[in-house]
C-alpha cells in the first residue's frame, strides 16, 4: 500500500509542471495586443489626414496592397528564394565548420591555443569593412553573400560551443576519471552532451544574424534579393514596400530562430531523457 502511495505521489508529482508550464493568455498580453492595434490606427490616422508625409512614413492599408501587389504580380517570390538559398548554405556550412572545430578544439586544447588569436582577429574584423574584398574575391552574386553570411554565424557557433564544453560539470569528468573513460570517449559522451544548451545558444544567435548579413549585402550590391529590392524601393522612395520588406525579413528571422529552438528541444529532452 505504500509503495502504491509513493507511486501516486511521484505520478502527480511529475504532471504537474506540465499543467503549470501551459501558457495562458493574461492581462499583459491584451495590453500589448491593444498596444500593437492603437500603433497601426495611429499611423493609419497621421498618414490619411497628411500630418505626415507618406514618402517618411507607410499606413497599414499601403502596407497590404504594397504586399499583395508585388507577391500576385511575381515580383516577390524570385528575390525571397534567392535570400533564402544564400541564408541557408552560408548557415549550414558555418554550423559544419562552426561545431567540427569545436569539437577539435575541444580534443586538442594545443591546437585551440593556436588558432584562437587568429581566429580571434577574422572575428573582430568588421564584416561590413571587408564586403568590397569579398565582392572583389567572389563577385556580387551567390558566393559573396554566402561567404558574408557564413562569417556573421561561425564564431559564435564555435566560441558558444567550446564554452559550453569547457563548463562541463567537474563531477561528470571525475566520474569519467574513475570509469578510465579514454579522451575520445570523454569528449563525445559527457562534454559534447554538456555543451548542447550553449551550443545551440549559439546556432539561434547565429540564425537571427545571418538573414541580416545577407540583407546588407544585397544592399550593396546585387542583382536580385530581398535587400536588393529594399535598395530599390529606398531609392524610389517607396515607403510601403520598405515597411513590407522589413516586416517580412523580421517575420522570417523569427522563424528561423524558433525553427532552431524545436530543434534544440528535441535534441536536448532526448538525451535528458538517457540521462534519467
Amino acid at each position: 500500500m505504500a509503495a502504491e502511495r509513493s507511486e501516486k505521489q511521484v505520478t502527480k508529482e511529475d504532471t504537474r509542471p506540465a499543467v503549470v508550464g501551459k501558457k495562458k493568455f493574461s492581462w499583459i498580453n491584451a495590453v500589448q495586443v491593444i498596444t500593437l492595434i492603437a500603433l497601426l490606427a495611429y499611423m493609419q490616422v497621421v498618414v490619411d489626414t497628411g500630418r505626415i508625409s507618406k514618402v517618411f512614413i507607410a499606413s497599414p492599408t499601403m502596407i497590404v496592397q504594397e504586399a499583395v501587389k508585388i507577391i500576385t504580380d511575381g515580383t516577390l517570390l524570385p528575390h525571397l528564394i534567392l535570400t533564402l538559398e544564400e541564408v541557408l548554405v552560408g548557415y549550414a556550412l558555418a554550423v559544419a565548420v562552426g561545431i567540427i572545430v569545436a569539437l577539435l578544439w575541444t580534443l586538442f586544447p594545443k591546437l585551440e591555443a593556436y588558432m584562437d588569436v587568429f581566429c580571434a582577429a577574422i572575428m573582430a574584423v568588421p564584416k561590413t569593412a571587408i564586403l568590397p574584398l569579398l565582392i572583389l574575391w567572389f563577385g556580387i552574386g551567390f558566393k559573396s553573400k554566402v561567404v558574408l553570411v557564413f562569417l556573421f554565424s561561425v564564431f559564435q557557433i564555435l566560441y558558444n560551443t567550446v564554452t559550453g564544453a569547457k563548463q562541463t560539470n567537474i563531477k561528470y569528468l571525475k566520474v569519467a576519471k574513475v570509469f578510465k573513460a579514454n579522451r575520445l570517449q570523454t569528449v563525445f559522451q559527457i562534454m559534447i552532451p554538456s555543451a548542447l544548451p550553449s551550443m545551440f545558444s549559439g546556432l539561434r544567435l547565429a540564425a537571427a544574424t545571418a538573414l541580416t548579413g545577407v540583407i546588407f549585402s544585397e544592399m550593396q550590391s546585387a542583382k536580385g534579393g530581398l535587400g536588393y529590392l529594399l535598395y530599390e524601393a529606398q531609392n524610389l522612395l517607396n515607403s510601403a514596400r520598405m515597411f513590407f520588406i522589413v516586416i517580412l525579413v523580421t517575420v522570417i528571422s523569427v522563424l528561423f530562430v524558433q525553427v532552431i529552438a524545436l530543434i534544440e528541444f528535441a535534441v536536448c529532452h532526448k538525451w535528458q531523457n538517457k540521462i534519467h
